[in-house]
C-alpha cells in the first residue's frame, strides 16, 4: 500500500508541476498559439477545428513537460509500483530511462485528474483505518 501512495504522491506533484509550467507557457509564449482568442472567422467549423488544435497542443505540452519534470526528478514510474517495464533491458541504459520519462509523462498528461482523486480516496482510506481500527490491548 505504500508503493502505491507514494507512486500517487509522486504523480499528482508532477501532474500539478506539469499543469503549472503549461499554464505558464500558454501565456507567454505567443509562437505555440495556446491561447484562446476570440476572432471572427468566416465558418464554425474554423473555429471548431483551431479550438480542437488548441486543446492537442496544450496536451502534447503537457505531456513534454510532465517527461522533462519526470526527468529532473529521476522518476521511473512502473519501478516505483516494483514492476519491470519492458523496456528495462534496452541497451543503451539512457535509452530505457528515455522510455520511462516519457512514460511518465503520458502519465502526468492524461492521468492527471485521476491521480489527484486517487491520492485524495487513498489518503481518506488511510484516516479511517486509523480512527476505526482498536487500540492495541495491554496485558
Amino acid at each position: 500500500m505504500d508503493e502505491l501512495l507514494q507512486f500517487l504522491a509522486v504523480m499528482a506533484a508532477l501532474s500539478a508541476g506539469a499543469q503549472a509550467v503549461t499554464q505558464q507557457m500558454k501565456k507567454r509564449i505567443a509562437i505555440l498559439h495556446l491561447s484562446a482568442k476570440a476572432k471572427p472567422n468566416d465558418s464554425k467549423w474554423d473555429e471548431v477545428y483551431e479550438e480542437a488544435l488548441r486543446r492537442v497542443n496544450i496536451q502534447f505540452l503537457a505531456g513534454v513537460n510532465g517527461a522533462v519534470l519526470a526527468g529532473l526528478a529521476q522518476v521511473h514510474p512502473l519501478q516505483m509500483l516494483k514492476m519491470q517495464p519492458i523496456w528495462g533491458s534496452l541497451q543503451p541504459s539512457w535509452a530505457a530511462s528515455l522510455f520511462d520519462y516519457a512514460f511518465a509523462g503520458v502519465l502526468v498528461a492524461y492521468g492527471g485528474p485521476w491521480f489527484h482523486d486517487a491520492l485524495g480516496a487513498v489518503r481518506v482510506f488511510k484516516m479511517q483505518a486509523k480512527t476505526i481500527a482498536p487500540p492495541p490491548k495491554k496485558e
